[in-house]
C-alpha cells in the first residue's frame, strides 16, 4: 500500500510508565533527529545505528545522561527516521524530556502509531502488525511462539499463496467473460471445481484452528466437573496453591463458577470450578449448574472427578457420556478422587483414571494436561488462527467461495461467479490489509498501547 511519508514526527514513552532503571523515548519522522538535535550539544555527528553516549540538556542544565540511536529511514521499524532515546527512569526526566520535544515541534503518538506508521510503509502487513500487540500480550511460551511465528508472517505466507491460486482462477472466469459472445472457455469446468474444492479444504482447515489459537493465546479453558463434593473445589485449590474455593464436606457448596488464571510449562490455563453436576429443584443451584454447563461446551480440556465411594460406575459413565456430547472437541480426562480415603481398590475399574488423594503428586495430572497441549497441536508449525477478525474473514471467504462452486455446478452465468469470487479475494486481502477501509484500520491499532 503506498504512502506519503508523514510531515508529522511523532514521541511517545516506549517503556511502561512509573518509575524504572531504564526509561526509553521514540521519535518516528523526518523530523525527528533535526528535532532532537538542540537537545545534544555535545553530539556534533550522528552515527546511523550507533550507540551515543550523551547528556541530554535543557535550557543550559543538564538533565541526563543519555544513550541515544538513530534509525534512518526507510530502514527502520517504522520506515521513517527513528531516534530512541534511554533515560534512566524516573517519571520526572521522562515528562521533562516529553515535555521538551513537544515544545520543539513533535506530536504525541497516538495508540499504536509508530506500528501503523509500519504497516503503511509497507514494513508490516496487516496481520503481522496485529500479532506485535499479541507478541506483547503474551503471557506463556506457547503464546509467544504462536504470536512470534504471524508476527514473521507464517499466516501471510499462506494467504499469499490461496490469494494467488484464486487470481489466476478469476482471471480465467473475467477473460471469458470478454469473450462471451464467442462461447470460448478458457478453462475447464472439473479442474476449476477441484480447484475450488482444494481452497475450500484449506480455509476451513484454517478456521478448526482458530479454538485452538484462541485458547493459547487467551488461556486455555480448563474446567472442573462432577458430582457434587466430587473434590472439583479440592483440586482446584491445590493446583491455585491457594485457599481460592470453599472446600467442606456439604455438597452443593460450589453454587457458581469460579475462574483463575495459572501457568503449567509452557501454557497459561483457564482453570474453572463448576457446581456439581447433578438434579436439583433449588433455584440457586439449578442456575449455578446450568452456567456450569455453559462452560463445559466452552472448554478445551475437562477434568471429570468422580468420589468412587459415592459414586457407581454406571452414574458416573453416564456423565461422562453427558460431558461428550456437550464438548465434543474438548479432552476429557477423569480422576478419581479421594484415594487416601479408599477401603477398595477402585482404581480397576477405572484403569485409565488418575487417582488423586490429599498428598498426592500433582505431576501425573500435569503431565496429562501438557502432552493433550501437543496431542492438540499447540506444537505444530501449522497456521494457527488466533484472531477473531482473521476466523470472521475467513469464513465471509469460505462462504463467498461456496457460493460460486454453487454457481459453476448449477451453470450459474459467469458474471455471478465472477463476483463471488472477487467477494472472496477482498475478505482474504482484508486480513493482511491489501484490500482494507479506514475504520478496520482505526479499530486495530486503537487497541495498541502508546509508544507501540
Amino acid at each position: 500500500m503506498p504512502y506519503l511519508r508523514s510531515v508529522n514526527t511523532i514521541v511517545a514513552l516506549s517503556t511502561p510508565p512509573g518509575s524504572g532503571a531504564l526509561g526509553i523515548l521514540r521519535l518516528s519522522g523526518d523530523q525527528a533527529l533535526t528535532l532532537v538535535q538542540p537537545f545534544f550539544p555535545g553530539i556534533k555527528s550522528w552515527t546511523p545505528r550507533h550507540a551515543h553516549f550523551a547528556r541530554f540538556v535543557l535550557e543550559g542544565d543538564v538533565l541526563d545522561e543519555v544513550v541515544a540511536i538513530t534509525f534512518p529511514g526507510p530502514n527502520s521499524y517504522t520506515g521513517e527516521d527513528v531516534v530512541e532515546l534511554s533515560f534512566h527512569g524516573s517519571p520526572f526526566i521522562l515528562e521533562s524530556a516529553l515535555n521538551a520535544l513537544l515544545a520543539q515541534g513533535a506530536q504525541l503518538a497516538k495508540a499504536g502509531e509508530f506500528t501503523q506508521r509500519a504497516f503503511f510503509n509497507g514494513k508490516l502487513d496487516l496481520s503481522q502488525a496485529e500479532a506485535v500487540g499479541d507478541l506483547i500480550a503474551s503471557e506463556s511460551a506457547s503464546a509467544h511462539r504462536l504470536a512470534f511465528r504471524q508476527m514473521k508472517g507464517s499466516i501471510s505466507k499462506r494467504l499469499q499463496a490461496l490469494r494467488q491460486q484464486l487470481i489466476d482462477f478469476a482471471a480465467l472466469i473475467e477473460l471469458e467473460l470478454d469473450f462471451v459472445e464467442e462461447d470460448v472457455e478458457f478453462a475447464q469446468r472439473p479442474a476449476l471445481l477441484n480447484l475450488l474444492s482444494d481452497l475450500e479444504g484449506e480455509i476451513q482447515k484454517m478456521l478448526h484452528t482458530f479454538k485452538l489459537g484462541r485458547a493459547i493465546q487467551d488461556g486455555i479453558p480448563l474446567v472442573l466437573a462432577g458430582a457434587p463434593n466430587a473434590g472439583k473445589s479440592t483440586l482446584l485449590n491445590r493446583m491455585l496453591d491457594e485457599d481460592r474455593a470453599i472446600v467442606t464436606d456439604i455438597p452443593g457448596t460450589t453454587r457458581d463458577t469460579i475462574e483463575e488464571k495459572f501457568k503449567l510449562g509452557d501454557h497459561v490455563f483457564r482453570l474453572i470450578d463448576t457446581a456439581g453436576l447433578h438434579e436439583s429443584t433449588d433455584t440457586v443451584e439449578r442456575l449455578g449448574i446450568q452456567k456450569s454447563w455453559e462452560k463445559i461446551k466452552e472448554a478445551q480440556f475437562i477434568i471429570h472427578l468422580i468420589d468412587p465411594q459415592t459414586t457407581e460406575v454406571t452414574e458416573a459413565q453416564s456423565m461422562l457420556e453427558s460431558l461428550r456430547s456437550n464438548a465434543p472437541d474438548a479432552q476429557i480426562l477423569t480422576v478419581l478422587t479421594k484415594s487416601d480415603q479408599w477401603t477398595t481398590d477402585y482404581g480397576k475399574r477405572w484403569p485409565d483414571a488418575l487417582c488423586m488423594g490429599e498428598g498426592s503428586s500433582m505431576e501425573p495430572l500435569e503431565a496429562r494436561l501438557n502432552h493433550g497441549m501437543v496431542e492438540a497441536g499447540c506444537n505444530s508449525e501449522d497456521v494457527l488462527i488466533a484472531n477473531a477478525r482473521h476466523a470472521e474473514a475467513l469464513q465471509a471467504a469460505l462462504d463467498a467461495l461456496l457460493k460460486a462452486h454453487a454457481g459453476l455446478d448449477g451453470a450459474t452465468s459467469g458474471e455471478l461467479v465472477a463476483y463471488d469470487l472477487r467477494e472472496a479475494l477482498q475478505h482474504l486481502g482484508s486480513i493482511t490489509g491489501e484490500i482494507v477501509a479506514d475504520d478496520l484500520l482505526s479499530s486495530v491499532f486503537s487497541r495498541f498501547c502508546i509508544g507501540k
